[in-house]
């Protein structure tokens, strides 16, 4: 049996993440744990106190109970249950693991450019430090039957990356299983050390960047084939992750992209950033974030 995480976001109406939960039959091996999670604080600060604190959360039971229960007479396997925060990402993260959960469904948050600078979210440090794979949802109403994106690093030939390709066109497949619908592997490449202006006047920089492009192309074949995606759904594009991957999407109209990271942390992930956390900023369709086995959280 599949656990799946689904957490609720109090100032949502439409809840994204539940809704998602639509796009997988209710007679699916599945069970599902729905978590609304909130802060006590400024209802402890009110003169009622702990009595007051007591009802809010009574209150925010029942109504979580009423919210699930269409799913439930219809046959989806659900529980519930009313989290206090203290920190919310590492309470979502604690509540994965108590749950032995195999995927969480979050609603996706996006910042604008000011509050990025100055604000860690809640997704992003999920995306650091959540050992389990995430899917943030998006505002999309259903993704079910559109094509899923396996977001690829075929030019980083360390042992993490590799591993981490693995990963992520196995979860696609997965993905795309339930969606009833076919995986893209995408890579997102650099210009190669010569500028591409040159290769104009210049038939030596020219092969430079022409065979730099056919190496990682076969990388990429190589890849998809050894886990059964057509040809024809291998593309490579230049230019940064977050701009492929979000043009690439528009042009097949797909429900989701699969991408790994390799959670960099500390000073490296503050003024560097990481790819993940780039590309969340910029989609407008559902991210499934995967990590390699060997990760361990610090939560």
């Amino acid at each position: 049996m599949t656990n799946i995480l689904v957490v609720v976001d109090p100032e949502e109406t439409d809840h994204s993440a539940l809704n998602r939960v639509k796009e997988i039959p209710p007679a699916a091996d599945v069970h599902y744990k729905v978590d609304y999670y909130i802060d006590v604080q400024p209802v402890l600060a009110r003169e009622a106190g702990k009595s007051k604190m007591k009802s809010h959360v009574t209150e925010r039971q029942q109504w979580l109970s009423a919210l699930v229960k269409p799913f439930q007479e219809i046959g989806y396997s659900i529980e519930t249950e009313v989290q206090i925060i203290d920190r919310l990402y590492e309470d979502i993260i604690k509540s994965a693991r108590e749950f032995k959960a195999d995927i969480v469904f979050k609603p996706l948050r996006q910042h604008g450019v000011l509050k990025r600078a100055f604000y860690t979210s809640t997704d992003w440090n999920l995306i650091r430090l959540c050992p389990t794979p995430i899917l943030m949802v998006s505002d999309e109403p259903k993704v079910h039957g559109k094509p899923v994106i396996a977001a690829v690093d075929v030019g980083d030939e360390d042992e993490a990356h590799k591993e981490l390709n693995q990963v992520v066109v196995e979860q696609a497949l997965v993905l795309a299983q339930v969606l009833e619908s076919e995986v893209h592997l995408v890579y997102a490449y650099g210009p190669a050390v010569v500028n591409s202006r040159a290769a104009v006047a210049d038939p030596l920089a020219y092969q430079i960047i022409r065979g730099k492009y056919d190496e990682e192309f076969d990388l990429a074949r190589v890849l998809a084939k050894e886990h059964g995606i057509a040809e024809d759904n291998v593309h490579l594009r230049e230019g940064s992750p977050q701009l492929v991957l979000h043009e690439y999407a528009k042009d097949i109209g797909a429900g989701a992209t699969v991408i790994g990271t390799i959670a960099r942390s500390g000073a490296s992930g503050l003024f560097i950033g990481n790819t993940a956390e780039a590309v969340l900023e910029r989609t407008e369709i559902d991210m499934f974030v995967v990590k390699g086995a060997r990760f361990k959280t610090p939560v």
